[in-house]
């Protein structure tokens, strides 16, 4: 062979390979492209998924702190309830009281008009006022710790209800 048949066939070859080459590189570039197209619109994916997953977070804490404001609100509304229940018992107390001194008071005057009649008034009548009395102002009392403590658990256990219904 003559040597511009080898040249010529070296050229042949190496303008083959060259066009190989670049021919892998345009495919391997596109490849590329289209992976970082794909890589893009899995980024896009993922940040509305969090941003999605955020917004649904901070709608869920909304409603849970709504929740819990509302169960406060109802707990002090049945607070005012209960002081006003609370007044009026301790109101009915004292006027209870009044009336039983007051009768204590007439107790002479009744004993002196029994006495006329032949009957009398013994320290029984005083006692069981009193204690009536007493009897009454510790029910009272009772009654308004036991309607604060019944006020307290209500609450605690629909914060609790409000709580664990978002969480299920």
């Amino acid at each position: 062979m003559t040597p511009w048949r080898w040249v010529g066939l070296v050229a042949v070859v190496a303008i083959a390979c060259f066009s190989t080459w670049k021919v892998d590189a345009w495919r391997y570039g596109k490849q590329l492209a289209d992976l970082n197209a794909t890589h893009r619109l899995a980024l896009a994916d993922i940040a509305t998924a969090a941003t999605e997953a955020s917004e649904k977070a901070r709608q869920d804490e909304w409603n849970r702190q709504r929740t819990i404001d509302q169960v406060r609100a109802d707990a002090i509304h049945q607070k005012q309830k209960d002081d006003a229940l609370a007044a009026e018992q301790r109101a009915d107390n004292d006027s209870l009281r009044d009336q039983t001194r007051q009768l204590l008071a007439d107790k002479s005057v009744l004993n002196a008009r029994l006495a006329q009649r032949g009957k009398t008034i013994n320290d029984l009548v005083d006692l069981l006022a009193e204690l009536r009395s007493e009897a009454d102002g510790y029910a009272g009392e009772l009654a308004a710790a036991l309607a604060a403590s019944r006020r307290a658990g209500f609450s605690c256990e629909r914060s609790y209800d409000a709580l664990t219904a978002y969480s299920r």
